[in-house]
């Protein structure tokens, strides 16, 4: 007789994924680089509009993110979309994601890579000014 659970799980896999955007850092400091980027917004529904973003985190880092008011504005475009974005670092390398996403919207934002980009420029920067 086959062993049948008991508590089958009720789905299967997901069709969901998480894009990451991965900086090789090799650094004893990757663990300053937590940080989390929210909308603030106004409104409901379809007349919801973003007024400004707040990172949270490892403070330093998080007032140097604050302070850039051109990756401010890039969030501001994107976050209704993306909802958050996560810097999440790692022994030898530090991720970069938003939300989850299903298959069907999977597709490479291009957006999304400049705002990646310019975050991992920051944390660049602030490993060039520790060594």
């Amino acid at each position: 007789m086959p062993n049948i659970d008991p508590i089958p799980l009720p789905y299967g896999p997901l069709q969901y994924y998480h894009v990451h955007y991965i900086l090789e850092i090799k650094s004893n400091d990757n663990d300053k680089f937590l940080a989390r980027c929210k909308a603030v917004t106004k409104g409901y529904f379809h007349n919801r509009r973003i007024t400004d973003v707040k990172w949270t985190g490892d403070d330093n880092f998080a007032k140097v993110l604050q302070a850039d008011a051109t990756l401010t504005g890039m969030l501001k475009e994107v976050l209704l979309k993306v909802r958050e974005i996560t810097v999440d670092p790692q022994d030898d390398h530090i991720r970069i994601y938003g939300r989850w996403v299903h298959e069907e919207n999977l597709a490479f934002d291009m957006a999304m890579f400049e705002i990646a980009d310019r975050i991992a420029f920051h944390i660049k920067n602030i490993v060039r000014k520790t060594n």
